[in-house]
């Protein structure tokens, strides 16, 4: 062994012999002794927070974020649709903007059954069909019932109709039953529905509206999108 290499085995054994020297079982203690460094002080004993996770709890007294015109209600079934429609306020005013909103989606999604005007007697309305009947929307039944409750029936359906949620979104469902309160005041139903049960009589589907500054915020909420008006 040449000289050279004498001296680069010294060197690694003293350096192994200093590191074991200095080493406890775990292995830990030139890692501590890094911890002295300050620069690496802190870095030890870091906290790690799970991703999900909130690693502190809110400021007191913080005032929880949402949408000025509330969030889609938390989620609920056709059998809570009496329950749910009086915790439902339409938080849209109703303008120019929005009945033209309203009156948009209801001609997409809801006059094929319930009728341009909402008599009850859409296209596709047909004793022979599997659509044999639709409630008339302009008086009747359907003009004693909330608006909460309307804008459930379009959220989940009922009866024949289907639910409507997954394709008409919070603020044009809104924004639908303020169309549908306009059929109600300037026309008379040509089509007068049958007796109902107490459950009453239902409603079609439509989309949304953007929020007017100063509007009133409506109560609780879950969430899903809001669309914006054209």
């Amino acid at each position: 062994m040449t000289s050279a290499n004498l001296a680069r085995a010294a060197a690694f054994t003293a350096a192994f012999t200093l590191s074991a020297a200095c080493t406890d079982w775990a292995g830990y203690d030139l890692d501590r002794a890094s911890g002295a460094v300050p620069a690496f002080s802190t870095m030890r004993n870091d906290v790690s927070p799970d991703p999900y996770q909130m690693p502190r709890e809110p400021v007191p007294g913080t005032v929880p974020a949402q949408h000025p015109l509330g969030d889609v209600p938390a989620p609920y079934t056709q059998s809570q649709l009496d329950s749910i429609a009086p915790t439902l306020a339409n938080p849209l005013p109703r303008n120019a903007q929005v009945l033209a909103r309203g009156q948009l989606q209801y001609e997409r999604n809801c006059a094929s059954c319930h009728g341009a005007n909402g008599n009850g007697q859409g296209p596709v309305i047909n004793a022979q069909t599997k659509f044999p009947y639709a409630p008339a929307l302009n008086a009747g039944p359907s003009q004693a019932r909330s608006d909460g409750y309307i804008y459930a029936v379009i959220d989940q359906g009922r009866g024949l109709m289907p639910p409507y949620g997954p394709r008409i979104t919070h603020l044009d469902r809104w924004a639908i039953v303020h169309y549908v309160r306009q059929l109600q005041g300037t026309l008379e139903t040509q089509n007068p529905p049958p007796a109902v049960s107490a459950v009453g009589a239902r409603v079609d589907s439509v989309p949304a509206v953007e929020p007017q500054p100063g509007a009133t915020q409506p109560g609780t909420v879950q969430s899903r999108p809001g669309s914006t008006v054209p």
